[in-house]
Formats: C-alpha cells, sequence, structure tokens
C-alpha cells in the first residue's frame, strides 16, 4: 500500500508520496524495510529521536509532529498518537466500519462483564469476539495479548481477522490508558459501559480527578452511541450530567432502570429477580457475589439496549463461565476452600472478601501482595482492607518488578493494626504457610494475581500461576 493510500489530499507530506509501506509501527526495535514508523512522544521516550536509526533500517517513511533530518519521506500530523489509529484502520481496510462494538471501561469488573456478554449474545445467534485482559477471543479459539486494550497496530490487524472470520460483533475492554492515550479514539462502540471507578493506576495518572475524568471522557458521543452505567458508583453518579448520549443505568440501591432484587447468596451461584424497564423476570447464573450481580446487570443492560430478547438472556446467563482467576472456587477436600481471584484494588478487594464473609463465618484466611513500580498508596489501604475481613493475613509478592519485595510487604504492613498476619516474600511459600492455618478447616482468599501466567521479577517474567501451585502443594 502507498503512502498517497495512508493519507489524505490534505496530508503534508515531504517527499515521495509512492513509497510502498508494508507494515506499521512505532516501535523502533520493529523497524524492517518498508516499514511506516510512527515518531510518538511517551512517558520515557521521544520517536522522534529515534528518526535516522529508522530510515537507515530501511523505513520507507516516517510520520512527525515536528520535521527531522532524514532522506526518506515524512508525513507531518498534529497528533501522531490519533493519526496512527487512523492509518492503522486504512491500512487493514477499515474493519471497524463492518462490526458492532460493545466497551466497558471502569476499575472492576470489566474482564467479566465482556464474558457476560459475549455469552448472552451468543445465546441470541451472533458471532463474537472478546478482546481483553485474557487476550483476543475470536470463534472459541484465544490470541494472547500483552495489554488490555492492544495498541492500534495489534488492534486493527484483530479486527480485520474478526471480519474475515465473520464475527458480528466485538465486545471489548477499555483501559484508562487507552482511552487517554487515544487508542481507540476512531472507534465507535454502539453501547458504552461503565463499571465503576475507584483507586488504581495513579502511578500513571497521578490524582484520582484525573483517573476519573479519563474514564469519563469515554462516554461521548465522540466514541458512542450508547452509555450504561452503574448508578450506585459515587463518581459515575456524580458525572451523569457529563454524558451526551442515551443512557441506562443499573444498581441494587439507587433508582434505576434496571435494577435486582431478592438476591440470594452463596458460593455456588446467584439467584435474583430482575427489573428491567418494569419487565420483571427471575434470573439464575453461576458466577457468584455482589460485585457479579452488578456485572450482570450491566451485561443485561447492554443486550437489551442492543435488542437481544429476554428469553436469549435468561438462557445466556445460565451459561456464563467465569473467566480464569476471577473469584475462581477451589474445593481441597470438605472443610477447605481456596478462592482465587484478581482483585488487585483496594475496591476490588473488599468486595471479594465481603462476599465471602456474608456466605461464610468461620476462619478467613486472606493471601495478597501488591504491585511493583505502580500505585504505592493503595498498599496500606489494602493491607487495612484485608485485616478488617480476615482472621489471618499473609503477605506476600505479587509482580515486584524493580522494587526490592520486602519494601512492598513493608508498605503494606503499615496499614494493619492488629498481629494476625505475617510476611512471606516467597509466594509460593506464602501458600503453604495459608493452607497449614486451614488444615482443620476454612477459606483462602488467594488474591492478586488470578489467572496470570509468571511473576514478574526485575524485568523477567518467570513462569507462575496460582492454580497450578495449589495443585503441586496438594
Amino acid at each position: 500500500m502507498k503512502i498517497s493510500d495512508l493519507f489524505g489530499k490534505e496530508a503534508h507530506i515531504i517527499g515521495s508520496k509512492d513509497a510502498e509501506i508494508t507494515n506499521i509501527t512505532f516501535k523502533s526495535n520493529e523497524v524492517k524495510r518498508g516499514s511506516l514508523y510512527f515518531c510518538i512522544k511517551g512517558e520515557n521516550f521521544d520517536g522522534h529521536d529515534f528518526a535516522q536509526e529508522v530510515s537507515s533500517l530501511g523505513a520507507s517513511a516516517i510520520v512527525v509532529e515536528k520535521i527531522q533530518k532524514v532522506n526518506i519521506p515524512q508525513i507531518v500530523v498534529k497528533n501522531s498518537r490519533m493519526a496512527l489509529g487512523e492509518v492503522c484502520a486504512r491500512f487493514y481496510g477499515n474493519p471497524e466500519k463492518k462490526l458492532k462494538f460493545v466497551g466497558i471501561t471502569g476499575t472492576n469488573g470489566k474482564t467479566t462483564t465482556t464474558f457476560i456478554i459475549k455469552t448472552i449474545l451468543k445465546e441470541a445467534g451472533f458471532k463474537v469476539g472478546v478482546i481483553g485482559t485474557q487476550g483476543t477471543f475470536i470463534n472459541g479459539r484465544n490470541y494472547k495479548t500483552n495489554l488490555t486494550t492492544p495498541d492500534p497496530t495489534e488492534l486493527f490487524k484483530t479486527l480485520k481477522k474478526m471480519v474475515d472470520e465473520k464475527v458480528n460483533y466485538v465486545v471489548m475492554e477499555v483501559s484508562a490508558h487507552a482511552i487517554y492515550l487515544e487508542k481507540v479514539s476512531n472507534i465507535m462502540y454502539d453501547v458504552g459501559i461503565i463499571t465503576n471507578i475507584t483507586q488504581d493506576h495513579l502511578d500513571f495518572f497521578n490524582t484520582m480527578k484525573h483517573y476519573e475524568q479519563t474514564k469519563i471522557d469515554f462516554l461521548n458521543s465522540k466514541h458512542i452511541k450508547t452509555a450504561v452505567v452503574n448508578i450506585d458508583d459515587d463518581r459515575v453518579r456524580k458525572n451523569l450530567a457529563k454524558i451526551n448520549v442515551p443512557t441506562i443505568t443499573y444498581g441494587l440501591y439507587s433508582p434505576s432502570d434496571v435494577f435486582a432484587m431478592n438476591v440470594e447468596k452463596s458460593l455456588e451461584r446467584s439467584k435474583f429477580v430482575v427489573n428491567a424497564f418494569d419487565n420483571v423476570f427471575n434470573v439464575e447464573c453461576p458466577l457468584v457475589g455482589e460485585f457479579n450481580i452488578y456485572n450482570i446487570l450491566a451485561g443485561i443492560s447492554a443486550c437489551f439496549s442492543l435488542g437481544v430478547s429476554e428469553k436469549n438472556v435468561v438462557k445466556g446467563l445460565k451459561k456464563v463461565k467465569a473467566p480464569l482467576g476471577r473469584f475462581s472456587v477451589l474445593k481441597v477436600n470438605d472443610k477447605v476452600t481456596v478462592i482465587i481471584d484478581f482483585a488487585h484494588t483496594p475496591d476490588g478487594m473488599e468486595k471479594v472478601l465481603k462476599t465471602i464473609k456474608d456466605v461464610y463465618f468461620e476462619k478467613l484466611v486472606c493471601v495478597f501482595g501488591c504491585g511493583g513500580n505502580r500505585d504505592s498508596g493503595k498498599r496500606s489501604i489494602m493491607g487495612a482492607i484485608a485485616e478488617k475481613y480476615s482472621n489471618f493475613v499473609v503477605i506476600t509478592s505479587d509482580n515486584p518488578r524493580f522494587e526490592k519485595p520486602e519494601k512492598i510487604l513493608d508498605d503494606i504492613e503499615k496499614g494493619t493494626s492488629k498481629q494476625n498476619h505475617i510476611k512471606i516474600v516467597d509466594r509460593k511459600e506464602a501458600i503453604k504457610y495459608a493452607l497449614s492455618l486451614v488444615s482443620d478447616g476454612g477459606v483462602i482468599a488467594l488474591l492478586g494475581k488470578g489467572g496470570e501466567l509468571y511473576q514478574d521479577i526485575n524485568g523477567v517474567k518467570t513462569p507462575y500461576n496460582d492454580f497450578e501451585e495449589i495443585e503441586k502443594i496438594l
């Protein structure tokens, strides 16, 4: 494909418009002959600094915000991040125009909500693709990705594959980073969902106000046609007036368009009555916990807005399978249960532990850690939450990255006030210790990693999985 095919007549092109483009990248180490390289300014590096290097590597052209001294064609744009998405879309034949989209943002609940909506839409007869934390799913096949919301170079390639495989709907997680970095700026979502806004990613956004506003920015007519919002979330509710598209509200405790009644609590399934726009019906779903009832209500609201029938919603919910590591219940024996969950924020942790305590009143041991080089302010908060709901807490490692694990554990411990905890850096040893505490009966809440397949230590991702570790120990 030529440069002239990827950029409009109004584009400021220095040099030949006929240079052939065979691939697109914004990473200098991926440049090869025929590449179109986007010079993007990031947190730590400015892509413009690599202009000479990529030119010598055989790049056909570069996209810049400021003119560079190179001997290959340059396309000058105001915003190279925005241009990246637009050009990637054209390069892959604008697949986003041939698909319907449901986008889910929020601090917690995104992954589970995508699985709920996928299952309901499949029950309604549609082919559904999923993009999120656990990878990309197309017609039952899982393709691993490194980011919750892939970069445009990968995203539009994936969307083209979905078009080729006759997918009707794409249900995808939209991270705050993706919104802020304009990765999805040229996709129009038929439905945009916000599950909640609680503390996370302050290492990147610095303040809750900035993080909150970034999430709310997604619920705009530039991005979505219909909004589905959790009206019980304080931060979402106070921003309702900023949403300039038709809005569906869901909740448990505030007046809303879609709400649940007569909830039955257990560790096996959720059963309750739904009132959706005054249409009342019974629901049963294998997902458990109040936080999952919110996810289910979000899914029901979205699918109703897309015209899915009540019959298919009810049938689909019965078939939902929780994503691996999202409140996964492992029965060790008649007395001991292990619950593995991805909860890695204060809100996520509190919801999981509260769910367990609501239905189980005996010994609860919480095993968790906090990620290194991430929002350190939440560590002590999570220590306090773990102590509040648990009989005993085992503080351990969870992707320490380039920080000393001992320092992270000390930060978590600052939130505790009792002596009902221990610090064990090695996560495997921490799990062994927790199992020894409940040998006569109890529940272990093993939090933070969920279905992750590694420990990130000093830049090296060493194979590790909580499920496999439990199996080995037993």
